[in-house]
């Protein structure tokens, strides 16, 4: 039996929102690659910034290191000044007492040294691994960013189409009856209206009452589910 002209254009609105729900996920998942590149580039932006941080403080300590480095060896000169002026063995003695330990503590200072210029070496060698993979991260974001962008241009396009579609379709649906689909679908999107198959509703799969099975296939009135609530109607 066929159905009831009010039926049909309530059924021919479904479709559009149905395809303008499909393309608005569709367009919505284009980015998301996009996303992930850009996160993970956020994350090695940040890495980097603290990895020149940590260059940036460590060259201040050696820079620090290198000035204590230069005052003890000033101050074991000096003592080397005085120790060639001693004029009695015991100050001479004594002298040579003081330069060993200043060289003693400049040989620390020197390995201090060593151990923060390694360590800066290895900081910047990380850092340069980092510049080159946010540098192959942007690179890879911006090439893939013109296709996402012509992708998503070309499926609002096509929802824009259906918008249009979709106007005239809804003057097609009896007020009231507009009112009623708009308001269930506010709730559940696209899936406003279930078919019915095997006597069960489609939107939910509960088995429904043989009366309203019966009044759905005659296509001639509107029903609703009992269990979902979705506006049904015969495949």
């Amino acid at each position: 039996m066929p159905r009831d002209a009010a039926i049909e254009a309530l059924l021919t609105l479904h479709g559009i929102d149905s395809e303008i729900q499909k393309l608005t996920a569709q367009r919505d998942l284009l980015p998301v690659a996009l996303r992930r590149i850009e996160t993970l580039a956020n994350q090695q932006r940040q890495a980097l910034t603290e990895k020149r941080d940590q260059i940036k403080h460590l060259r201040a300590r050696i820079a620090a290191r290198e000035s204590d480095l230069r005052a003890v060896e000033a101050e074991a000169d000096k003592l080397t000044v005085q120790m060639n002026a001693a004029r009695t063995n015991k100050e001479y003695s004594a002298f040579q007492h003081e330069i060993a330990a200043k060289k003693a503590d400049a040989s620390r200072v020197e390995d201090d040294l060593l151990t923060m210029m390694g360590d800066a070496e290895e900081l910047e060698g990380d850092a340069r691994e980092l510049e080159r993979a946010l540098a192959q991260l942007d690179k890879q974001q911006a090439e893939e960013g013109k296709g996402v962008d012509k992708d998503v241009a070309k499926v609002e396009g096509e929802i824009a189409a259906l918008a249009k579609k979709r106007v005239a379709a809804a003057a097609a649906v009896e007020p009231p009856l507009l009112e009623e689909y708009q308001r269930i679908a506010a709730k559940k999107g696209a899936s406003a209206l279930a078919s019915v198959v095997g006597g069960s509703c489609q939107g939910c799969f509960m088995q429904l009452p043989p009366q309203i099975c019966h009044t759905v296939r005659g296509g001639r009135q509107i029903v609703k589910c009992p269990s979902c609530a979705r506006l049904l109607y015969m495949a």
